[in-house]
């Protein structure tokens, strides 16, 4: 868990972290349904870090990576839009199948339907991407990122796709800033 301290005017500082493994590697260990992963595409960040999230079926098309946290939490991922416009951005938690998401309408910038969640997020960052963010409190079983055709739906056309990039797993009300991992969670500067 990462550390907390009270700074000198009496304000909470906390450590940032990561708790996801291969936060930018959608191809290993995340595991893909429905969907193939392209790495090299333009980001958000001028670099060619950003993966394009395809559709291989006609449902239900995404990534998703096994992972155990409980507490309130804050799940986000930087995306665009592409032949797809939504993004469902979520996480499966304890009690039986039960998911705590949003629809992100990636072609207009909006937060659309939502489920079980204290609150959710999307900031424009230029060039048509956004960072979208859930921030929930309960015990997670694993994180889950869906391209989707329209809000509330799981369908996708087969081939469509969307971009998305620098996935973050935290614990607290805020997404942090961005720390990629490999094969550990990753904790930052205060």
């Amino acid at each position: 868990s990462a550390a907390t301290r009270v700074n000198a005017d009496g304000n909470i500082e906390k450590e940032t972290e990561n708790k996801l493994l291969q936060s930018n590697t959608f191809d290993t260990t995340w595991t893909n349904v429905n969907s193939s992963e392209t790495s090299g595409q333009s980001g958000y960040d001028g670099s060619n870090d950003a993966w394009l999230l395809t559709a291989t079926s006609t449902t239900n098309a995404r990534v998703e990576q096994t992972n155990t946290n409980t507490g309130v939490q804050t799940f986000s991922v930087y995306a665009k839009a592409g032949t797809a416009d939504f993004i469902r951005v979520a996480a499966n938690v304890t009690g039986g199948g039960s998911f705590y998401y949003s629809f992100f309408d990636l072609a207009n910038g909006t937060i659309e339907t939502n489920q079980f969640l204290i609150d959710s997020s999307i900031e424009n960052v230029g060039g048509s991407w956004y960072r979208c963010s859930i921030t929930y409190n309960s015990t997670n079983i694993k994180v889950v990122l869906n391209a989707c055709d329209a809000d509330g739906s799981s369908a996708v056309t087969n081939g469509a796709y969307i971009l998305i990039q620098d996935a973050q797993l935290n614990q607290g009300l805020i997404a942090q800033e961005v720390i990629t991992t490999t094969t550990t969670a990753l904790y930052g500067g205060i």
